[in-house]
């Protein structure tokens, strides 16, 4: 009877542990998915902050455009080729799996990956809470990463008009 009643403690104990264990395994990556999906958000980051701020912005960006001197174009891609984006516009719609770099190869460490941007003039609201003049004053660009596992990352970026 002893020896019974052992048995069934030490099967529950195994259990416990076994359900434990795999429950902590099948969150093990998240982490590296979270990391990854960071890095491979800042390097498009990166592409978009090199470019100039609007199509009608001179290089360099002064004067910016604005109401009173050469007006901002409307939001949207121009029609070019990913190679030649010029401003932060171009990239309003872009949706990549697999990820390409600003060379247009695809990342190798992000095949499963999905990215997506928009870009999108500040709303009134958020000008007046900016302290901004107009609303051609400032981009929302949202990159959206969506990795193999998980759900879709956001992160945001501010680009103004200077």
């Amino acid at each position: 009877m002893e020896l019974i009643v052992t048995m069934m403690l030490i099967s529950i104990a195994v259990l416990a542990i076994t359900y434990a264990l795999s429950f902590a395994f099948s969150r093990q990556s998240d982490g590296l998915w979270r990391a990854k999906s960071v890095a491979l958000a800042e390097s498009y980051f990166e592409e978009i902050m090199a470019r100039r701020y609007d199509e009608a912005a001179p290089l360099g960006g002064i004067p910016p455009c604005s109401p009173a001197t050469v007006p901002c174009t409307a939001v949207g891609a121009d029609g070019e080729p990913r190679a030649e984006y010029d401003d932060v516009d171009d990239f309003d719609g872009l949706d990549e799996q697999p990820p390409l770099d600003v060379n247009g190869n695809p990342r190798a460490e992000y095949v499963s990956y999905r990215v997506q941007i928009s870009v999108d003039y500040l709303d009134a609201a958020q000008v007046a809470g900016l302290g901004l003049d107009d609303v051609s004053d400032g981009k929302l660009v949202t990159v959206t990463v969506i990795p193999p596992v998980g759900s879709p990352m956001n992160f945001p970026l501010l680009r103004t008009n200077y």
